[in-house]
């Protein structure tokens, strides 16, 4: 369990200097991340994403439109990064996947955070988590067809030869909400609860700055009680 603050980022940031590019950059997740990662020194951040709405973008940051499934819009991106964080879908996300892959091993760029679900280890989706998925408005049909879709995203990245870390956060609560946030390995039952915005910006911005962990492994991310 961990609990940290922007502070702590900056002391780790004066030990290196990093380009981060955010795919996806525009979706909720995507600015809750760029707001955290901002104002850090040493980080040089690239936004990609297909348009830019109600987002405040720093002159030192770097901004790209592109689509995510084309390869050169990718290529133009990707060069020179050192990680790259992917929020892309949430739906048919092998689109997403196989040129992403594809164009990061043609780069040598190699560090990829991909953000999938927490349930992609389970062989079924539970009635728990079911019931659980009504109440942040997906039916049984929508969340089987999601989970289903988001393991065939992960097994692509997996299959690749980059060095990954499959982002596995609980239910999103799309609010500002802080609470102390849990990782656990993969194949660990999860302990937390759905996550907000903001705490999962956290843990993922906590993450994003330690590229050398869950290397080649999945990270369970979800709220304590």
């Amino acid at each position: 369990m961990i609990n940290y603050t922007i502070h702590f980022y900056l002391q780790r940031m004066e030990e290196l200097e990093m380009n981060i590019i955010i795919l996806g950059a525009f979706g909720h997740l995507g600015k809750a991340v760029y707001q955290l990662l901002e104002p850090l020194p040493n980080v040089n951040l690239t936004l990609f994403g297909r348009e830019k709405e109600n987002i405040e973008v720093a002159s030192t940051t770097k901004v790209i439109f592109g689509d995510a499934t084309n390869p050169e819009d990718l290529e133009d991106a990707l060069r020179g990064q050192d990680v790259v964080f992917s929020t892309l879908g949430p739906f048919h996300v092998e689109t997403f996947a196989k040129p992403l892959v594809e164009t990061m091993e043609k780069l040598d760029v190699t560090r990829l955070f991909w953000t999938t679900q927490f349930q992609i280890r389970q062989d079924e989706v539970t009635e728990e988590n079911i019931a659980l998925a009504k109440t942040f408005g997906f039916d049984e049909e929508m969340e089987r067809t999601y989970v289903a879709n988001q393991k065939l995203g992960a097994q692509i990245i997996e299959d690749s030869s980059l060095d990954y870390t499959l982002l596995m956060p609980h239910f999103f609560k799309y609010d500002n909400s802080i609470a102390k946030v849990i990782l656990q390995d993969e194949d660990e039952t999860v302990e937390g609860e759905p996550i907000s915005i903001y705490s999962l910006a956290l843990g993922l911005v906590y993450l994003l700055l330690r590229p050398e962990l869950y290397s080649k492994k999945g990270v369970i991310i979800s709220a304590a009680e």
